[in-house]
C-alpha cells in the first residue's frame, strides 16, 4: 500500500512524506519528502493533520500518546524503515519517565511538521496492521464455520 502523509501547522515548512507499507510483512518504508500537497496522489492512502477535500486518515492532536506508542513499538519490532532521504524527520522524543499507565514521553517544543508527519504514518500503519489482523481472523472463522 502506497501512503502519503501530508503535515502543516508545527515548526518549518508544510511537509509531505511518501512510503509504502509492505502487504507481506507489514513494514513501514518512509523513503523520502516531495512537494507539499493538500491532496493525496491517485492510489495512494492519504494521511494528514489539516482537514482537506479528501483524506483517509485525519491525524489530531488527541492521536499523539497513540502515535507514539506506535512509533516505539514498530523501532522495536523493527517494522519501520527511515531511508536516507526521509531521516531527517525522524521524531525527537525524549523519555520523562513512568507512570501507572506506562513509559512517559515528552516532545520537543519546536516540534516539526515531518516529525508529526512520521508519526502520522507509523499510527495509520499500525492501525492497518489492526484491521488486517481482523479481517484475517474473520477469514479463518468464516473458513470454520463453511466446512
Amino acid at each position: 500500500m502506497k501512503i502519503m502523509a501530508s503535515v502543516s501547522g508545527y515548526t518549518g515548512e508544510s511537509v509531505t512524506l511518501v512510503g509504502l507499507i509492505d502487504p507481506a510483512t507489514g513494514i513501514l518504508a518512509i523513503a523520502k519528502s516531495v512537494k507539499f500537497r493538500e491532496v493525496g496522489d491517485d492510489g495512494f492512502a492519504f494521511v494528514t493533520n489539516t482537514r482537506t477535500e479528501a483524506y483517509d486518515c485525519l491525524f489530531t492532536e488527541d492521536h499523539w500518546a497513540q502515535a507514539i506508542r506506535d512509533y516505539r513499538t514498530s523501532e522495536g519490532n523493527n517494522t519501520m524503515v527511515l531511508g536516507d532521504a526521509a531521516n531527517r524527520h525522524k521524531p525527537r522524543l525524549e523519555t520523562d519517565g513512568v507512570d501507572e499507565k506506562g513509559q512517559k514521553y515528552r516532545l520537543h517544543a519546536d516540534l516539526e511538521n515531518g516529525e508529526v508527519a512520521v508519526l502520522a504514518m507509523v499510527h495509520f500503519q499500525q492501525r492497518q496492521l489492526a484491521i488486517n489482523k481482523a479481517d484475517d481472523a474473520m477469514d479463518e472463522w468464516f473458513d470454520l464455520i463453511t466446512i
